[in-house]
């Protein structure tokens, strides 16, 4: 099971968020790649996915990623199921260290 820790706006060329999430045990096979926000009447090819996603931890239980284009009022889809997303808070400390690099 998938929980969204924070989600926290940075300074990019286009809209994008840090998001922190932990998981009660380590996610496997090709999990990113089916973690995703649908864009009405748009294939879901051309849906969002997460971006330089990194585990925090060496359990990779706690991992950080970038997404761009959130949709705060639509909910994050996983192969957990959808989870509301928490409002934006400032990004702690212990994240400051996440540099994002366009893609």
């Amino acid at each position: 099971m998938i929980t969204i820790v924070g989600v926290h706006e940075i300074d990019a060329a286009e809209p994008c968020f840090l998001l922190e999430v932990s998981f009660d045990k380590v996610p496997e096979g090709n999990y990113w790649d089916e973690v995703t926000q649908e864009i009405p009447n748009q294939p879901r090819s051309n849906w969002q996915v997460p971006y330089d996603e990194r585990p925090l931890n060496d359990s990779e239980t706690s991992w950080a990623f970038f997404f761009h284009y959130l949709d705060l009022k639509k909910p994050l889809l996983t192969p957990d199921g959808s989870i509301v997303l928490p409002s934006p808070s400032p990004r702690p400390e212990y994240l400051q260290g996440v540099k994002y690099e366009e893609p």
